[in-house]
């Protein structure tokens, strides 16, 4: 191991540049030997996961994948996913996640808006691929299962051809990392650039304003199409070289079991997510091993949130952020349980400020108390809407992102987040929020 170590140490200092894949080569030399991936029962080093990394990125740059091309990714949470993510940005390409949700025609949009040149997807999603596969304008078909058809190549057969070797690409800070559509409220999927620099950033906010630890094991039971999971969890623990525990999706007996058999320390959920875990017999499962959660996304009820905090002992925080930026604000509600339902203040490196709805104008500056729209600048920003400039120069505007959500301050620079600027529901000429009415709605004694 000490060969392979010195070897993967050559490598790395040759690299011509530094990016995102490149902390998982980091992870390797630092801690060979540390537990980085578990998955159904299978485990890997950081040692064993790098080298199949190198070994993917060595069979896609055989098939034809450079510096900028696009693969896109449509399969539930697999080790052979996140595999195919490093391996590409190792390349300096583009790894595409796409939504396993999403009806045939709206995958069919994504791959041939961002320009796929191939599609990696697994047997559970065969019947939407194939309702489109014939129209798709893609060189290769990647296939994760047992049984491929005449025309795909099965994942482990297509690494097996690879090298372990760490590619020699020059991928630079402002590169394209990813991109990650999202549907946003209204219209076609919008494809989010973000670039090497703002993911690793990304990364680190998170680990820093959460605390992760390069002891801690988290569990990944949310989709990795989207930033919770992926960038603000599975991005900073591959970083600082923690235990990462994979799921296919989200079982609320699954999740509580593995708490107890994989001794996980730090657990994240959406808000539906955590009022079923509180929901839950917890008397049934040894949980004393967590000492760290968040959530994001949605109101979460004073009462579910207390419960929470009980189950974490180190940290129970409130995330706001977005594909475009990552995590704009945070709250962790141990230190400051009066502020239970804020989103809290600016995260590290980044800066907030909620300016008036009507304007554009970042010091516009909304008052204490008075209900603006949210806009954020730091180092995390996306780059662009691919192929949408117009779009792009709308939502970027002089170094801020307008995040079209409404918000306010209190006295303490504290934010909540009311709900989108264009859900506001207008009565007796005053602005009504759907969070207003639903915070009444959990206070109402007939409302459980």
């Amino acid at each position: 191991m000490l060969a392979q170590s010195t070897l993967i140490f050559h490598e790395l200092i040759q690299s011509p540049a530094m990016n995102l894949a490149a902390t998982m080569t980091q992870s390797a030399l630092k801690w060979p030997h540390k537990t980085a991936l578990v998955f159904e029962g299978r485990r890997w080093t950081y040692g064993q996961w790098n080298s199949w990394v190198n070994q993917a990125a060595s069979a896609f740059a055989q098939s034809g994948v450079v510096k900028g091309d696009r693969v896109a990714f449509f399969t539930y949470n697999l080790p052979e996913q996140i595999t195919g993510f490093y391996a590409v940005m190792k390349l300096g390409a583009i790894p595409v996640p796409i939504n396993y949700r999403l009806a045939p025609n709206e995958v069919k949009y994504i791959i041939e808006d961002c320009g796929a040149k191939m599609l990696v997807f697994e047997e559970t999603l065969r019947d939407p691929v194939m309702a489109i596969k014939d129209q798709l304008k893609i060189e290769k078909l990647i296939y994760i299962g047992a049984k491929s058809q005449a025309d795909e190549i099965r994942f482990d057969d297509f690494v097996a051809a690879g090298q372990d070797q760490e590619p020699q690409v020059q991928v630079g800070w402002h590169d394209p990392a990813l991109i990650m559509y999202t549907s946003g409220t209204t219209g076609r999927p919008k494809g989010v650039v973000r670039s090497h620099l703002a993911e690793i950033v990304g990364s680190m906010t998170m680990a820093v304003e959460v605390g992760f630890r390069h002891e801690d094991v988290i569990l990944h039971n949310k989709p990795l199409f989207h930033i919770a999971q992926f960038h603000l969890q599975l991005m900073p623990f591959i970083q600082i070289g923690g235990t990462n525990v994979l799921t296919r999706g989200f079982d609320v007996h699954e999740t509580l079991s593995l708490v107890e058999a994989e001794r996980i320390t730090v657990l994240h959920g959406v808000p539906t997510q955590m009022v079923m875990l509180v929901a839950t017999d917890l008397s049934q499962y040894d949980l004393s091993s967590l000492r760290c959660g968040f959530y994001g996304g949605q109101t979460l009820a004073d009462d579910v949130t207390r419960k929470c905090m009980a189950l974490f002992p180190d940290y129970f925080g409130n995330i706001y952020g977005s594909t475009e930026a990552l995590a704009v604000t945070v709250c962790d509600y141990r230190r400051r349980p009066e502020k239970l339902g804020s989103v809290g203040q600016a995260a590290v490196n980044m800066e907030v400020r909620v300016i008036r709805n009507d304007s554009v104008d970042p010091n516009q500056v909304c008052s204490a108390g008075e209900i603006g729209q949210l806009i954020a600048r730091g180092p995390t920003l996306f780059t662009e809407y691919w192929g949408l400039p117009d779009k792009t120069a709308e939502t970027l505007r002089n170094g801020w992102y307008f995040s079209g959500d409404a918000a306010v301050a209190d006295s303490e620079g504290f934010i909540t987040v009311m709900g989108r600027m264009d859900h506001t529901i207008k009565s007796g000429g005053e602005n009504i929020h759907p969070s207003e009415i639903e915070n009444i709605l959990f206070e109402h004694p007939g409302v459980a």
